[in-house]
């Protein structure tokens, strides 16, 4: 019992055929501040059930930690459903993101096409603007200008064109692009 009084947990698991303690001897070694956790894993019972009526100990027993362990398991397992979920999502959405990768090869045609036209315009810009327009800091409001117009102009192309969508439809707005903007055939 020496043990018990300066323990904050006990195990006890023995082959008894009584209660090793109850109320009354735990009340007579123990003050009544400490607080003490009592786990019976015993059969038949280790610990009496009337260890619960003392305010500083609680007293678990086998069927007690069965109802934990069935709680943890019920825990577990709407866990790993929200987990499957999440996992169902992530691989959704990477499924999606590998079939757009398609569409890679047109977009950087496209970019390609659209920035050469965009450079040769502002060549063409700047040499009829004369020399007040030639320094670094007109060319640099210029140049964003016109890079600003392309991005947004290819902005909603390019993300429908990555949008979900099965094959067969990604490739014929893929053929589209091409045709419209007499882009090569880029091979997927």
């Amino acid at each position: 019992m020496t043990c018990v009084g300066e323990a904050d947990m006990v195990f006890a698991g023995t082959y008894a055929m009584e209660p090793l303690l109850d109320r009354a001897k735990l009340e007579s070694h123990l003050a009544g501040d400490k607080h003490l956790m009592l786990f019976d894993i015993a059969v038949p019972r280790n610990i009496h059930a009337n260890c619960n009526d003392l305010g500083f100990v609680q007293a678990f027993n086998v069927d007690d930690l069965k109802a934990v362990v069935a709680a943890n398991q019920a825990t577990r397992r709407r866990l790993a459903e929200e987990a499957q979920g999440i996992l169902e999502e992530e691989c959704a959405a990477f499924d999606t993101w590998w079939h757009a990768l398609d569409t890679v090869p047109t977009i950087n045609s496209l970019r390609d096409k659209i920035e050469t036209i965009r450079t040769q315009e502002m060549e063409k810009a700047m040499s009829r603007l004369g020399a007040e327009f030639a320094d670094k800091k007109h060319q640099a409001i210029i140049d964003a200008m016109t890079r600003g117009i392309v991005n947004k102009i290819l902005h909603d192309p390019m993300t429908q064109l990555r949008a979900p969508q099965n094959h067969d439809d990604r490739q014929q707005a893929m053929d589209i692009l091409c045709t419209l903007f007499n882009l090569e055939q880029a091979q997927v």
